[in-house]
């Protein structure tokens, strides 16, 4: 299962994110679709929160970073 929220960091396509909760077990699969939906509510503004402290460290940067060729891990359980 995975819970995730996309967000563009300006107004054209170029900054899109993607942010995303996934289970990695069965037993978590279980729990997080078992869980009632006003509590699977506070998991998404969970995750609007940690966005916008994400945001809050990369918008100052939109516009200056360089293109690069491939894709980047910072150990985020990738």
């Amino acid at each position: 299962m995975v819970i995730s929220c996309d967000r563009f960091l300006d107004g054209t396509s170029r900054y899109h994110l993607t942010l995303a909760l996934s289970t990695k077990t069965l037993e978590m699969h279980g729990l997080v679709s078992a869980l009632p939906g006003e509590v699977r509510e506070q998991l998404t503004a969970a995750l609007v929160r940690a966005f916008d402290e994400v945001e809050a460290v990369l918008k100052p940067h939109v516009g200056a970073a360089t293109p690069s060729a491939g894709t980047s891990s910072f150990g985020c359980g990738t």
